[in-house]
């Protein structure tokens, strides 16, 4: 996305509670930005927190560097 697309940064976020995304998301090199506590309602109308990430092109190429050390 970075090289293909002239994408400078990804932003995506997940449920509070989704700790296996947000573990794989951490191993891929995202960075933890910001919690929002009740930010949302599922289907039931239950509040829900999310978790929002980010990557920079720099951090791609900075993870890329480690991971292959």
């Amino acid at each position: 996305l970075f090289t293909q697309y002239g994408y400078t940064k990804i932003i995506l976020d997940t449920n509070l509670n989704n700790k296996r995304a947000q573990h794989v998301y951490e191993k891929l090199g995202f960075r933890k930005i910001k919690v929002n506590m009740n930010s949302w309602k599922n289907q039931l109308g239950e509040l829900q927190s999310s978790v929002d990430y980010e990557m920079t092109k720099d951090d791609f190429e900075n993870h890329k560097k480690q991971a292959n050390l």
